[in-house]
């Protein structure tokens, strides 16, 4: 029937056209072919892909970590010390690379050839190597990824067909573990992970001052003097670990800083394993980042704040003749005198119930403000270090009357030793607060009174007499004006204390009248090994350790010793801005 309806033109007609049927024919072949040529494109695309996302799963995790680099990493600008010795710097390395598939097919390595590489590269694992020529499934490896100029001269003269050598950038710490938690370090990609070289990442790789060193508040000297003091202590106390700094307390600036035990930044040990005590790894820095009740040295704060506010002065009769109970606890003296004391007697006998009574005085509001304008709740600020190795301290979250007695004589909260540091320099410098820095100053920042000078004076009074008379005088060098105070903090455990296990404080500043320099030195959980059976209390290993580096460092501050302050069969009188004070008592057992 189709048929039966065509168009037939006469046999005297043109035929007829159909201009719309042939522009849609036209079309529909443009569209196939264009369809045709998409679909070819996709295809190939996809095979691409496909074949390229095989290959990737054919590789194993290991070899794809092995792909050379394209791009160097940027250089870091040089660190030195405050007097230009240099402490970190940017050396020519080589990354010496195999290529195994290469190397199979001309041949392989020959026993000699494995033996020598590992005599150029002693970490090589030479069966590793064998199995990765003779499988072919690696195209690349690495064989160093740090190698001297030496080393690859030495690998290049052997003639291995398939070796290469990438050229790079290598940081080196000149210094060693003398400064280990100060400079941290960089990974295989000279990216800073720890320390300065991570907290000043953006400055240290920034190429428009790359030339320009980055200047320390260090002194190589007094910091390794302060290492090696630290060290000896350590294994003389058979100590876990110690905490140490100098600072300059006009300025806030540390002349050094010291955490054991330490590590090579050359060679950084592996990240402490998952659900282990990081406290425990050698990359923990126990000044600016663990956190401790630190004891006695707390006294200072207290009382300065009782000072400060006109509640108390140095001869304020205080109650110390029976233990007090707070909380349903009971608080008592270590050797106490049972009787009333002076609050100059407080800290020079280092007394519990007094320190007590001094805060019943000055009141929880006062006291909880004083702790928070020294900033002991706040992280330490110390920027150039990254934020995870600069931790908070922890007050109380509730000042119950318990809290608030602990709390007078360095219990019931834990601050970092740079913590307690910063606070006694702040108040010891005529009363200006600081903020500690890494990096040298020219000059002392704009005074922020937190204390008159007055106080300033008193407080610093107060030190010289515990150097000089109490638990402090084993670090009284002769020759210097050295003022101090011990701190013997029980161990936390969990539900409690640990009484076996103390955690030893000795803060010292000298010259007290006219004060430059503070030296903190903590010891985790010393020993006396004497056999002689007594405690092992502040005044027995962090203050004499403290002397002994008291000794060390300041002739190399330009602090000569001097006849003023040496014995002389009597003591001699030292009048500070607080006023003269007692200097007739006899020797004391050393009491925290």
């Amino acid at each position: 029937m189709s048929g039966f309806f065509r168009e037939i033109p006469f046999p005297d007609q043109p035929p007829l056209d159909h201009p719309e049927t042939e522009r849609r024919i036209v079309r529909r072949d443009v569209v196939k072919r264009r369809g045709l040529f998409l679909a070819t494109a996709f295809g190939l695309a996809f095979a691409v892909l496909g074949w390229r996302m095989g290959a990737l799963a054919l590789v194993s995790q290991e070899d794809a970590q092995g792909t050379p680099p394209t791009a160097a990493a940027p250089d870091r600008s040089q660190i030195t010390d405050r007097h230009g010795r240099v402490m970190a710097s940017t050396l020519p390395t080589w990354e010496v690379a195999l290529r195994p598939r290469m190397t199979a097919q001309a041949g392989g390595l020959s026993p000699d050839d494995l033996t020598a590489l590992q005599g150029i590269f002693p970490d090589l694992d030479r069966n590793n190597l064998r199995y990765l020529i003779n499988s072919g499934k690696r195209a690349f490896t690495y064989v160093e990824r740090r190698a001297s100029p030496r080393q690859w001269k030495q690998a290049r003269d052997l003639g291995i067909i398939g070796m290469e050598a990438i050229s790079r950038s290598d940081r080196v710490f000149p210094a060693g573990r003398v400064a280990a938690h100060v400079l941290g370090g960089v990974d295989v990609d000279n990216k800073g992970i720890s320390g300065l070289e991570k907290g000043m990442q953006s400055r240290l790789t920034d190429q428009r001052v790359s030339d320009t060193p980055v200047i320390l508040s260090l002194d190589l000297r007094v910091q390794n003097a302060l290492h090696l003091t630290m060290s000896e202590a350590v294994a003389e106390f058979a100590a876990l670990g110690a905490a140490g700094l100098v600072m300059d307390v006009r300025t806030g600036e540390l002349l050094a800083m010291v955490s054991l035990p330490d590590f090579d930044p050359n060679e950084r040990p592996p990240l402490p394993e998952p659900g282990t005590d990081p406290a425990l790894s050698p990359l923990f820095n126990r000044v600016s980042q663990g956190i401790y009740e630190l004891g006695s040295v707390f006294k200072l704060i207290t009382a300065s704040a009782a000072l400060d506010a006109g509640v108390a002065d140095l001869d304020t009769l205080l109650d110390a003749r029976h233990p007090i109970r707070r909380g349903g606890f009971r608080i008592s003296d270590f050797l106490g005198k049972g009787r009333m004391m002076t609050l100059e007697e407080v800290i020079r006998y280092s007394s519990n119930i007094g320190a007590v009574r001094i805060a019943d005085r000055l009141g929880v509001p006062r006291h909880k403000a004083f702790l928070e304008k020294l900033d002991m709740a706040s992280k330490v600020p110390l920027a150039e270090l990254p934020a995870p190795e600069r931790s908070a301290g922890q007050l109380p979250e509730k000042w119950r009357s318990s809290n608030a007695a602990t709390v007078s004589y360095g219990h019931g909260l834990a601050v970092t030793p740079l913590h307690i540091a910063t606070a006694i320099a702040s108040l010891a410098n005529h009363g200006c607060k600081i903020t500690p820095t890494l990096l040298k100053r020219e000059r002392p920042l704009p005074c922020e009174r937190i204390v008159s000078r007055e106080t300033s004076g008193k407080l610093r009074a107060l030190m010289r007499v515990v150097g000089k008379h109490s638990s402090g005088r084993s670090a009284n060098i002769a020759g210097y004006e050295i003022g101090g105070k011990t701190g013997t903090a029980y161990k936390i455990k969990p539900g409690g204390y640990d009484f076996n296990k103390r955690f030893n404080t000795f803060i010292a500043l000298w010259p007290t009248t006219e004060p430059q320099y503070l030296l903190l030195l903590s010891l985790d959980d010393p020993k006396l090994l004497d056999g002689s059976k007594k405690l092992p209390l502040a005044g027995r290993t962090a203050a004499p350790a403290a002397g002994r580096a008291i000794e060390r460092i300041a002739p190399l501050l330009g602090l000569a010793p001097t006849d003023r302050f040496r014995p002389t069969g009597q003591f001699v009188d030292e009048v500070t801005e607080g006023g003269e004070l007692p200097i007739s008592l006899p020797p004391l057992e050393s009491v925290e």
